[in-house]
């Protein structure tokens, strides 16, 4: 069964005329690389809503209780996997 075609987005001439020549740059349609952008877009804002919401029921969490984390046990946290992502066994 075909896609449903869906009606078209009313895009300032302008604004095609520069899509159009990204688009032909990266040998893809003008369709194929306006809904790959949109796409994008959408992945990233839904992203971004999500960790908002995941920062703010931290920020609620931390209100509650006043529990944080110290620094140094980040620091000592964030060393430790940049020394593994080195390839390294000590995080000095």
């Amino acid at each position: 069964m075909a896609p449903s075609k869906t009606p078209p987005l009313e895009i300032d001439p302008q604004l095609q005329a520069r899509l159009g020549v990204l688009a032909k740059r990266q040998g893809a349609s003008l369709a194929d690389f306006t809904e790959s952008v949109l796409r994008s877009y959408a992945d990233e804002a839904e992203r971004a809503i999500s960790e908002h919401a995941e920062d703010e029921s931290r920020w609620q969490r931390y209100v509650e209780t006043g529990t944080s984390v110290p620094f140094e046990t980040i620091r000592a946290k964030l060393r430790g996997l940049a020394a593994d992502a080195a390839g390294k066994t000590d995080p000095q």
